[in-house]
């Protein structure tokens, strides 16, 4: 009798996952290699999730040594196999669709082969035997088969709630990265919990790498590890502007030598206090996620879970180039926060704003603003923006169209001079669209908390 199989499917999971690493991270909790019929394809998944898990990249060049020419596939020796599969059966956009077909036929194999085993015991049945011990073994053999469907860790999933809770409310906080400034945590309604994936969003120069570098600083400090991945700054220019902004010097005076002996000795001294913390700093260049699958687990093997910031989105490649913008960003996204959850740190993901502000009179970001759109977010967990009005009044008043906006939009300048706004455009944990002012002091880079010297913490209109 023929099994419940799907080869193509089998087929299309493994192209998949050679072409972009980061599919795997996407489907190793709904697949095992037993999920697999074809005894090849069973081997070449576990010889991926093995070279993945242990921070390398799964490839047709890589693999080389790991397949030997005994996995052949009819006329196929095992390397011709994988070169065929990464050629022909990428299809890295449904490879959800494609796992969940593989399970599939593996429970309705699983539920074939319980149903043989009950019609064999049923016709070896003698009248007047007991039959309980036999129907007890026909309910866990369906049990079994059904069970298998269920996702590896589903059992497990309830008792690792059960703590969750528990330490939750010993601690009366979720275990989570704090924010450095409360008001972030307001506007997104939680601090950064693990598995999470959140957007910062703004304009160019609007300071979302250096509340960032902030960020960083107090994660360590608190004790998580960070990982920083920088699109446009070298590992030295990082520590050199987070120090600036804890010695209070601005950075433009260290880099001209400008700097006091005493700022210079505070500096220096910041710095070698960050050589034992727990911070790594990878320039990246225009990376795929499998790459930074690749580092964010190799930086988890040497600290553990912690904080993960990629500046930024537009940085990451996606790897289907025949897909349309909205659709390749969403994939980036979804893989990413399967990323964050499979290796449990908290993400950070920095987006510089479109600039659809520019046609609008009030040029406060919303969701439509970043990369990708308002359809591709459906991947994030939340999504902060960082508004300094006080870069847009010359703008704005460049674009008045009366007098009396003209006059409006002045009267703005020393009430924004000096301050950002948060701004929550999506929060799993709290209403949509809280905004909080904060101070920002742009010669240090940095930004503070406005609620011990400016109690008001109305919105900017």
């Amino acid at each position: 009798m023929s099994l419940p199989q799907n080869l193509e499917a089998e087929q299309h999971v493994l192209g998949s996952i050679l072409a972009n690493n980061a599919c795997f991270d996407r489907v190793s909790s709904i697949l095992a290699p037993d999920d697999f019929f074809e005894p090849v394809h069973r081997h070449l998944y576990q010889t991926m999730a093995d070279m993945i898990g242990a921070g390398s990249v799964a490839s047709p060049v890589t693999m080389k040594g790991a397949v030997s020419d005994d996995h052949r596939v009819g006329e196929l020796s095992g390397m011709r196999y994988v070169v065929r599969l990464f050629a022909e059966f990428a299809m890295p956009y449904a490879i959800v669709d494609l796992a969940t077909a593989v399970k599939d036929a593996a429970v309705r194999r699983e539920l074939v082969l319980a149903a043989e085993r009950i019609h064999e015991w049923a016709s070896l049945f003698q009248p007047g035997a007991k039959t309980e011990d036999l129907v007890a073994e026909c309910e866990k053999l369906f049990s079994d088969a059904i069970g298998k469907g269920r996702a590896a860790d589903d059992g497990d999933a309830a008792v690792g709630a059960i703590e969750e809770i528990s330490l939750a409310h010993q601690r009366q906080k979720s275990a989570a990265v704090p924010w450095f400034i409360g008001e972030a945590q307001q506007v997104l309604g939680d601090d950064l919990e693990f598995g999470w994936l959140v957007g910062l969003l703004a304009d160019s120069g609007g300071g979302k790498t250096s509340f960032a570098l902030q960020q960083a600083y107090h994660a360590m400090e608190a004790g998580y590890p960070v990982l920083f991945l920088s699109g446009d700054q070298k590992p030295t220019e990082v520590y050199k502007q987070i120090a600036s902004q804890r010695a209070s010097v601005q950075s433009n005076d260290l880099r001209k030598g400008r700097a006091s002996d005493a700022e210079l000795e505070s500096v220096i001294n910041l710095l070698n206090q960050m050589r034992d913390k727990p911070f790594e700093v990878r320039k990246m260049g225009r990376p795929t996620t499998a790459e930074i699958s690749m580092w964010v687990r190799a930086f988890n093997r040497k600290f553990g879970k912690g904080l993960v910031i990629i500046d930024h989105a537009k940085r990451v490649s996606f790897t289907d180039r025949r897909t349309m913008l909205a659709e390749g960003v969403n994939q980036v996204y979804g893989d990413l926060k399967a990323l964050m959850q499979e290796t449990e740190n908290a993400g950070i993901l920095l987006m510089q704003r479109n600039s659809d502000g520019q046609g609008r009179d009030n040029p406060r970001p919303v969701r439509g603003d970043a990369y990708g759109g308002a359809g591709a977010l459906e991947n994030l967990d939340g999504l902060i923006a960082l508004y300094v009005e006080e870069q847009w009044i010359d703008h704005m008043l460049s674009t008045a169209r009366t007098d009396k906006r003209k006059s409006d939009v002045e009267a703005r300048r020393e009430f924004v001079a000096g301050k950002a706004e948060l701004v929550g455009l999506k929060a799993r944990f709290a209403e949509g669209g809280i905004r909080k002012v904060i101070k920002r002091e742009a010669r240090f880079t940095r930004f503070s908390s406005l609620v011990e010297d400016w109690r008001d913490q109305g919105t900017m209109l």
